[in-house]
């Protein structure tokens, strides 16, 4: 427990925040963006630190004995697929932390924003929705909502959260929601089953209390 609080501590006291404002998000956001996947599951991440450490959904990598990270750079795919581990994750928020276990060269994490979206923002998502990768979408905050609760395959999940009208489908949860910055303000999450255009992603406030806690 010790070890993984000191892990933490040090992993959120040296993550990067905030950037200045730049015209083209996607150039700025792809290559921090990861594919994560298994015999069964597909999903996204995104890099946060240059020593490996990368956010994703917890259900992303939830029961998987075995998935891969697929990096974007230059090489085969061979060359930029890596295993990692779970560093720690929380159920309730469905937040999880991962390290490769092989540092690629040249590493540039996302940098996290310190300012929180109002509504009405323009947000940006980029992911692998149905396995279309490294995929953009744009929209914009349609409200904050706190300690809203949503399902996945049963399991119940519970935290502050954005709704958006940013297109996002499977495949696109755990990477990355940008603002017009490319600074990270959340990960997109989960799509509603019960309207349409109701896409919602789990809030920079949850992601800093997350690696802090």
């Amino acid at each position: 427990m010790f070890n993984l609080i000191k892990v933490s501590l040090c992993l959120f006291l040296t993550i990067p925040l905030y950037t200045e404002a730049s015209s083209d998000v996607y150039d700025n956001a792809v290559d921090k963006v990861v594919l994560i996947y298994s015999e069964d599951n597909m999903g996204s991440g995104v890099l946060i630190s240059n020593r490996g450490f990368l956010l994703t959904n917890w259900h992303v990598v939830k029961d998987k004995k075995e998935f891969y990270v697929l990096t974007l750079a230059e090489g085969s795919y061979e060359e930029n697929k890596r295993k990692a581990e779970v560093i720690k994750f929380n159920e309730t928020s469905d937040l999880a932390l991962l390290r490769l276990t092989t540092i690629p060269r040249n590493l540039k994490p996302i940098k996290i924003s310190k300012v929180i979206p109002k509504v009405g923002d323009s947000v940006h998502a980029v992911g692998h929705p149905h396995g279309e990768m490294w995929s953009y979408s744009k929209g914009y905050i349609s409200a904050h909502r706190e300690e809203y609760s949503w399902q996945d395959n049963e399991v119940n999940f519970q935290g502050d959260v954005y709704q958006m009208q940013t297109p996002i489908n499977p495949g696109n949860s755990g990477g990355p929601l940008v603002n017009d910055y490319g600074n990270l303000i959340g990960l997109n999450t989960f799509v509603s089953t019960q309207g349409q255009g109701l896409t919602y992603a789990v809030t920079v406030e949850e992601i800093i209390k997350f690696l802090s806690e």
